[in-house]
């Protein structure tokens, strides 16, 4: 082979060399280009640094920066707590508030197993602040100075804050919101394969009952009563609100209304007998477990009751506070005993 030749191989060779890497780089900026801060690249890990925005009880939003995973968490409820677990998390837990009622369920061992650093009602910012945090995770309401600490304020401490969007009433948000939680976290803490399944398996969870629903529904909507704390002996009880937020969707997923608007309703059997609710939900808690004992048994057996729709159709249900109030995974757990319950085949 002449010299010539050789020669025009090598500058083809190298030419197609330098072509091939103009065309990578270009690939891979314009994958750069499309990435933005929240993105998760395609091994599915999480893109440091990571920013995330976050909206407190007051409307006020709050981006927070993540240059790497969050190693140490407070956290200032159950559900919070729950989803961490669920997600391979417990290690980073550092403390929590005392849970609202003796928690249950799969994860009650692991809740135990976690450091109170103080009560929901008496927590402080300097507390929190003690024992050094990298993020707070939890509830929109305790993110204020007056309790854990504002976004704000701990930001300028040092440490980061999620507030669960299924928290916040200012929004109004859907029980889907959960999953938003999930996959957010999953982000923050870089477990998105963990969190991906476990959004996927709520989201089956969730399309299940709507599609029951949609199935069996008619042109009415069902009444629901919640009611707590039923005393037989004084013939009275409380009714929750349900004016917007999680509770509100669920029902409206269910093609249910609250039978009462508001929580000024007169606390008497009247109000139920007027009302004449075709669901009462009976949501039970620790600090009334006396009366939770007999309360539904009380509710079907009550004379004064036997004409109301929910008496007659046997649709006295009970549910927990943590199944029902809290901000987490165990609503689903409501969605779909109601769901069953109310459009079984």
């Amino acid at each position: 082979m002449n010299r010539k030749l050789i020669k025009f191989m090598v500058a083809i060779f190298a030419v197609s060399i330098l072509l091939t890497a103009c065309n990578t780089k270009e690939e891979k900026d314009g994958l750069e280009g499309k990435i933005d801060d929240n993105a998760i690249v395609n091994d599915n890990e999480t893109v440091y640094p990571l920013e995330i925005e976050v909206t407190d009880q007051e409307g006020n939003t709050y981006t927070q920066i993540f240059e790497k995973a969050p190693e140490r968490i407070i956290t200032n409820n159950l559900s919070s707590i729950e989803i961490l677990l669920q997600l391979g998390l417990k290690d980073k837990i550092v403390g929590t508030t005392k849970p609202d009622n003796v928690v249950t369920g799969e994860f009650a061992d692991d809740v135990n197993d976690i450091s109170v650093i103080g009560d929901k009602m008496t927590i402080s910012k300097e507390i929190v602040a003690g024992h050094t945090p990298d993020i707070v995770v939890g509830r929109a309401m305790a993110f204020n100075d007056e309790s854990m600490g504002s976004v704000a304020t701990l930001n300028d401490l040092g440490i980061q804050a999620y507030i669960q969007t299924a928290s916040n009433m200012t929004s109004n948000p859907p029980l889907t919101s959960v999953i938003d939680d999930v996959l957010t976290l999953g982000k923050i803490f870089n477990v998105n394969e963990r969190a991906e399944e476990y959004a996927k398996e709520l989201e089956e969870r969730y399309e299940t009952v709507v599609e029951q629903v949609n199935s069996k529904k008619g042109d009415k909507q069902l009444t629901l009563m919640p009611i707590v704390a039923y005393d037989s002996d004084n013939s009275s009880f409380a009714i929750f609100n349900i004016s917007g937020g999680l509770q509100s969707d669920l029902l409206s997923k269910l093609n249910v209304v609250p039978a009462i608007k508001g929580s000024s309703a007169d606390p008497s059997l009247e109000t139920i007998i007027s009302t004449n609710p075709d669901i009462i939900l009976y949501v039970e808690a620790d600090r009334n477990a006396d009366l939770d004992a007999v309360a539904v048994e009380s509710i079907m057996n009550e004379p004064l009751l036997k004409d109301v729709n929910a008496i007659k159709e046997n649709r006295v249900y009970t549910t927990t506070y943590d199944d029902f109030m809290d901000y987490g995974v165990r609503i689903f757990d409501t969605f779909e005993m109601l769901g069953d319950n109310l459009y079984k085949e």
